[in-house]
């Protein structure tokens, strides 16, 4: 068998291989973005979804806070109104006041 006839076989044994679909493992990398939209949905971060990475980019919200947020939603349940963020130790109303703008419950 010559060079090019060689490395023709080659080329047109791996062809197939480019045609598959994403392995799995890739298919991972686009879940958190799917579950960022889920969260912000028309541009606010749902009290309900959003993880604790999400609640922590609120003002006045550090990464302690967004944790006892969702501990907080875990523990007693879905959130039926932005007013029960107060009821999460250590969220008064000046921080809901500057995040009102920012979250939804759905």
């Amino acid at each position: 068998m010559n060079r090019k006839t060689l490395i023709a076989s080659l080329l047109l044994g791996a062809l197939p291989l480019f045609s598959q679909p994403l392995l799995a493992a890739d298919k991972s990398a686009t879940k958190p973005a799917a579950a960022v939209s889920q969260a912000r949905e028309s541009g606010k971060i749902n009290l309900n979804t959003a993880s604790a990475d999400e609640l922590a980019a609120l003002k006045g919200i550090g990464e302690k806070k967004a944790q006892a947020i969702v501990d907080y939603r875990e523990k007693q349940g879905k959130f039926t109104s932005v007013e029960q963020l107060e009821e999460v130790s250590g969220i008064g109303p000046a921080t809901l006041d500057a995040n009102r703008d920012l979250i939804i419950v759905k």
